[in-house]
């Protein structure tokens, strides 16, 4: 059982505030080469967060937020939970079908976009454009309203790859979104008060890393639209610390990365390599932090500061909200050294998914180890091992079709799914590639409904207009049927290789 946190857990919207009354003139974020205090940033959320109070937005309503990653997009998101609703982060980069499945799924009350971006949602509500309700008027900013939000209280809402077809909202309460950023910044400890080159999409669950835990601490946000910009000829990107995902690290170390002044990585969503760790000592950085955890769980479930001499790169040690198990088929816990699955009970586990119960019902199953009434607890279906004496986790790999490409999880049954809905395809399969240039990448084969089949092109194109770039594979083989076992079922394992005498494969230009 983990000790309670010597941290008293503060929500995001109170640290926040006290920070813009200590020191307003401190700078706050920093995007597109702009600078905003938090003085400035805290008026502005203000302003968004009274105009969302006119419209009769409150506890439990959702409000989604279309920007790039820009001042006025913090503002947004801080904008929302003063008014104690909860963030729906939309990508721009997104499909319109896509993002117009998550507005009437997650029953948006108000949408707040870019003007860039105003005007291009399919949405009969209230949208307004968030240049028009940061500026100051002739009567100066609009207060928020004053009132704590209750930790019962939606957060925010952050849709993830679906095995049936359409990605699934996650609803995450205020409490264990406090629950997190407590623990998060008491692991980074100074690293979270340095500037912090936040470079995780909204629509990505470890931007509530990257953002709100140097807001919790009086850190500065650079926000950066890529792990690239840090070495970028001329770039205005400059931190201490940086977050962003292994696949994403790697291929800035490979361009010359990180800068001398990058002394703190903060990193999670895909396994750290051995290798990449090593690198990043060769080349000054002193500290590595490692953090893994399904969107459920809030972020991160457990967490540590890497041993560089460690054999084995591990995912660290439960946040002191968190009880974590391994368990065994018969939901059993296993002992200490023997691998198992991982299973997440305590204050940071999320409330289930948007519309599904069915599916809460299904992976959020009773806690039988609480003694708290109705507790719960996550299945995550990963493979770990807890190591015996330090209680450090290690992990083994998925026990499901789930995959992560870029940090982001994949389903890999949602993108069969959007193949076999292109005209000309009767079968799908997708797997995951681990040996192709800049990190992992889908694999996805096809065979044809008649004599006539897609190219890989038509398929991309296909894919593209429902789905996020991530999910779109890097390569599509085709053949004349798919390999099944005795019992009719696709056998993975007997798939060719892409070079393979069956197989037609069409490689795609590399993301």
């Amino acid at each position: 059982m983990p000790k309670p946190s010597a941290e008293p857990v503060v929500d995001i919207v109170t640290a926040f505030g006290r920070w813009v009354s200590r020191e307003p003139g401190r700078p706050a974020v920093t995007g597109e080469g702009r600078t905003w205090t938090y003085g400035e940033l805290g008026a502005a959320a203000d302003r968004i967060a009274g105009r969302l109070r006119v419209l009769g937005v409150g506890a439990e309503s959702r409000v989604a937020v279309l920007a790039d990653r820009t001042p006025e997009m913090l503002a947004a998101l801080l904008g929302i939970l003063k008014a104690g609703a909860a963030y729906v982060p939309l990508d721009p980069a997104y499909p319109a079908d896509r993002i117009g499945y998550m507005l009437k799924d997650s029953s948006a009350a108000a949408v707040l976009a870019e003007r860039r971006h105003a005007g291009t949602l399919d949405y009969d509500g209230p949208e307004l454009v968030l240049e028009e309700l940061v500026e100051v008027g002739p009567n100066g900013p609009t207060p928020a309203p004053s009132g704590p939000a209750l930790g019962g209280q939606l957060a925010y809402v952050i849709y993830t790859s679906g095995s049936t077809g359409r990605p699934k909202g996650v609803l995450v309460p205020r409490a264990a979104m406090s629950e997190f950023i407590t623990a998060a910044a008491a692991l980074l400890g100074p690293v979270a008060a340095t500037t912090m080159v936040a470079t995780c999409p909204m629509s990505f669950d470890l931007s509530v890393c990257d953002v709100f835990v140097p807001l919790h601490a009086g850190g500065h946000v650079m926000l950066a639209q890529d792990v690239f910009s840090l070495v970028e000829p001329d770039s205005w990107v400059a931190g201490d610390a940086v977050c962003a995902v292994p696949s994403a690290l790697a291929q800035m170390v490979a361009l010359g990365g990180p800068p001398p002044r990058i002394k703190a990585v903060l990193t999670g969503g895909e396994a750290m390599p051995r290798a990449l760790l090593a690198e990043l000592r060769a080349r000054g950085v002193s500290e590595v932090f490692n953090i893994y955890g399904p969107t459920e769980t809030t972020v991160s479930a457990a967490a540590t500061l890497l041993d560089w001499d460690d054999e084995l790169v591990s995912i660290g040690r439960p946040l002191p909200a968190v009880r974590a198990y391994v368990l065994d088929e018969e939901l059993r816990e296993v002992p200490d050294g023997t691998p198992g699955e991982l299973f997440v009970g305590g204050a940071q586990v999320a409330r289930g998914y948007q519309g599904r119960p069915g599916l809460t019902a299904e992976r959020f199953l009773p806690d039988p180890f609480s003694g708290e009434p109705g507790a719960r607890m996550y299945q995550t279906g990963d493979r770990v091992c807890r190591r015996p004496r330090t209680g450090l986790l290690d992990y083994f790999g998925r026990l499901d079709a789930q995959v992560k490409v870029r940090g982001f999880r994949v389903e890999l049954g949602e993108v069969e799914e959007a193949l076999t809905s292109c005209p000309g395809v009767v079968q799908a399969a997708v797997v995951l590639r681990d040996d192709l240039p800049g990190g992992p990448r889908l694999l996805a084969y096809t065979a044809p409904a008649g004599p006539t089949a897609p190219t890989g092109a038509q398929l991309r194109d296909h894919l593209r207009s429902s789905l996020p770039e991530h999910m779109v594979p890097s390569q599509f083989v085709q053949l004349d049927e798919l390999p099944l076992t005795p019992i009719g079922k696709l056998d993975r394992k007997a798939l060719p290789a892409p070079a393979g005498r069956r197989s037609r494969a069409e490689v795609l230009p590399g993301r």
